[in-house]
């Protein structure tokens, strides 16, 4: 089946999955590195540690502090969506990247289904991280701090990932509805 070329959307998701990729791996999987990495001044890495620990020190932000060896029972989900996150997010973004900026062939019916299930994963993880932002200590994390959390940094991490969703849903849909039109064009012959 023909591919969906609609460039000003491809151009979005391409955007996307530019941001995407290195924070993905600069930013969340850096806990996941050898320490040799990014501790050591020398280290190839060391600028994104230096940002990370400025971040944490500024925000406090206990996604960005979390780990195995400090989970708790609470936030135990969130070793889970990391591993998501490099097991399928990271694949799907570094794909997109090669189909959308290589390639520059637009999107298939399997892209559309595949970014479908990409974008839904994206928004629903974000949604649990924004939902569990609420239940912070109040203590800790003023009201107007867990709004900054909710909408400047998890806000378009939901919102980004909604639209494509949505506009996955249209062109899979406009898919079905030419393959529903030429089959009833073929049994009316």
């Amino acid at each position: 089946m023909a591919t969906y070329t609609q460039s000003w959307k491809n151009h979005v998701w391409l955007a996307w999955f530019t941001l995407q990729v290195p924070i993905i791996l600069l930013i969340d999987a850096m806990h996941f590195y050898p320490s040799w990495l990014y501790k050591p001044a020398s280290s190839p890495l060391h600028f994104a540690e230096v940002f990370r620990q400025d971040y944490i020190a500024t925000y406090n932000d206990p996604f960005m502090q979390w780990s195995s060896a400090t989970a708790s029972g609470h936030d135990s989900w969130i070793g889970l969506f990391l591993y998501l996150e490099f097991a399928f997010s990271v694949p799907v973004d570094v794909y997109a990247l090669y189909r959308l900026g290589v390639q520059r062939k637009g999107t298939s019916g399997a892209d559309e289904l595949l970014l479908l299930v990409y974008a839904f994963e994206t928004a629903f993880t974000t949604l649990t991280c924004i939902h569990d932002v609420s239940y912070w200590d109040p203590a800790v994390y003023s009201a107007e701090l867990k709004r900054t959390f909710q909408l400047n940094f998890l806000g378009p991490w939901l919102l980004m990932p909604t639209l494509m969703f949505v506009d996955m849903v249209f062109r899979i849909l406009a898919r079905i509805k030419v393959a529903d039109a030429a089959a009833a064009g073929k049994k009316g012959q």
